[in-house]
């Protein structure tokens, strides 16, 4: 499942240059990314991990607020795409996140921006960032809201999700459709109950030091029919831990 998932993100990787560097993801322009950048504080000076950089958006803002950054994403699409618009501060390595090339206790901060609907199984990434973080480093993990996405939550669509769905792993296999732009390929979006996110960050030495959900302000639901639609329900979950 790793390997077709780097193939799909492989024929993914333009399209998602084009999306980001156009600013055409509402999601993480107008919410996300406020959202990752509270949640990360200042920086200056922290050694920081992107795990899953994409086209290393992140890594660049990150590095122009002082961090020094060393983005890792398992396509080479998108490490090419990120090492061809350089930024002081930021480096990028194709590597996947269960087997990080990266040296113990190397980093503060681990940030997983998007990244985790994308593992089949984190468990391994997990391991692998508590093992690159020292003590008292904190992992920040923004990722779908497993109690209510849905397949095309984006369009609107808020079904329940039954138990028996719930509290087993789920895939949801769609095509990203951002703008009008649909990407070229198919993308599996896993998601698993909370307690399994609570369970295996305990069992790899971490503790949750907050929960909070990205959700657009009264005034923009009001304001804009784009997020009456396109937020039908809570769809993001930002957790952040800290290793003991």
């Amino acid at each position: 499942m790793a390997n077709l998932t780097r193939e799909r993100w492989e024929a993914n990787a333009q399209y998602w240059v084009k999306v980001i560097r156009e600013g055409r993801d509402r999601y993480r322009t107008e919410l996300t990314d406020a959202a990752v950048l509270d949640a990360v504080g200042e920086c200056a000076g922290l050694r920081v991990l992107d795990a899953g950089c994409g086209e290393g958006y992140l890594s660049r803002k990150l590095a122009s607020m002082g961090a020094d950054v060393t983005g890792v994403d398992a396509a080479q699409g998108l490490i090419d795409a990120a090492s061809s618009h350089p930024s002081p501060g930021a480096r990028f390595i194709r590597a996947g996140v269960e087997d990080l090339p990266l040296k113990d206790g190397e980093f503060d901060l681990v940030l997983c921006n998007h990244l985790f609907s994308h593992l089949q199984d984190p468990t391994r990434a997990i391991g692998e960032f508590a093992r690159v973080l020292r003590g008292g480093g904190r992992l920040i993990l923004l990722t779908l809201h497993p109690c209510f996405y849905v397949k095309n939550s984006e369009q609107g669509a808020m079904n329940s999700v039954p138990a028996e769905e719930y509290f087993a792993s789920r895939g949801i296999d769609q095509r990203f459709l951002v703008d009008g732009l649909e990407s070229p390929s198919v993308i599996t979006s896993w998601l698993r109950p909370l307690e399994y996110y609570a369970g295996t960050l305990r069992d790899a030495g971490f503790v949750i030091a907050d929960l909070r959900e990205p959700h657009p302000t009264a005034e923009q639901l009001r304001d804009d029919p784009w997020w009456r639609k396109g937020f039908p329900t809570a769809m993001f979950l930002l957790l952040i831990a800290e290793r003991r």
